[in-house]
């Protein structure tokens, strides 16, 4: 149950978690303290018929959930070849907190959608063309915000209002003006889906958003040049498959049909982001040129 990742590494299958009664070995206090607070993530989106089902896929998947001390306190970060996703290390003083749950819950829930991206083969794949493989971790950022805030107006709904007061207060508050907006002028059986778009396309309205997105996304294309680079940068982004990342455990697509046209989701690049593409682009035609002359 109990796996180290180097020295300062905590991980647990997210199905061991989920049981109620099963009792620990004994294991340091860190990893008892971290099994702890993910248990108390896991009783609140029970509350939450969206989060519910993410944790019971992911479960079913058998996911791992680990502690990372080198992640921001509300980052997760997912890793589809060991089946496992990290969250990023919360001050102490914070884990019994209003707001330290929340930002576990943040990248809790981003944890599990991104598995969801993963494994229903709608994640962004270093195999994309540089300039697509951007454009779908766009969108699958855009969703993941866009599911917080279901999560957290279910939530919200069943009395538990913190985690939606977090997401409001926060940097994307935006997003939350315009979610629940949708919300409650929508039509009644539509609701949900509305709010999901609107939140989804107000990600796009900040632009520092995606420029956080881009630069991460080029970091990973950059080490994925160094692992595995006969499989970067070549494949181009197939029709519909941007509208997946929009795929819920329900079987609605809240993107479906979405086109993605003009500008509102062409966010350009930052100087800085916009060498580095130039730079993979440009190791890309290198390896490719390497390979072909090495026939």
């Amino acid at each position: 149950m109990l796996e180290g990742l180097g020295d300062r590494r905590i991980r647990f299958r997210l199905a061991s978690l989920t049981d109620r009664d099963l009792n620990f070995a004994p294991v340091e206090r860190r990893a008892q303290d971290f099994a702890g607070y993910i248990r108390t993530l896991l009783k609140i989106l029970d509350h939450s018929p969206l989060g519910r089902t993410l944790v019971r896929y992911a479960s079913l998947q058998d996911v791992s959930v680990g502690l990372d001390p080198l992640l921001e306190p509300h980052a997760s970060y997912f890793y589809p070849n060991q089946n496992h996703f990290d969250l990023g290390y919360q001050p102490e003083l914070l884990h019994r907190s209003e707001k330290g749950i929340s930002r576990y819950l943040v990248s809790f829930i981003a944890g599990l959608r991104r598995v969801w991206h993963h494994r229903t083969g709608n994640g962004p794949d270093v195999s994309l063309r540089p300039q697509d493989f951007l454009r779908l971790c766009r969108f699958a950022e855009a969703d993941i915000e866009a599911v917080t805030h279901l999560v957290a107006w279910e939530l919200r709904s069943g009395g538990a209002s913190f985690l939606w007061r977090h997401l409001l207060a926060g940097a994307n508050g935006d997003i939350s003006v315009v979610f629940e907006r949708a919300i409650l002028e929508g039509p009644p059986r539509k609701s949900d889906t509305a709010a999901l778009r609107a939140g989804f396309d107000q990600w796009f309205a900040e632009r520092e958003r995606a420029n956080a997105c881009d630069h991460f996304a080029l970091e990973v294309m950059d080490m994925a040049l160094i692992q595995q680079p006969a499989i970067v940068g070549l494949s181009p982004l197939r029709p519909g498959r941007a509208a997946g990342v929009g795929m819920l455990p329900s079987g609605l697509n809240y993107l479906e049909g979405a086109m993605f046209t003009g500008a509102w989701y062409d966010v350009p690049e930052d100087d800085f982001n916009a060498v580095h593409l130039r730079h993979i682009e440009q190791d890309i035609i290198q390896l490719l040129e390497k390979e072909h002359n090495s026939r």
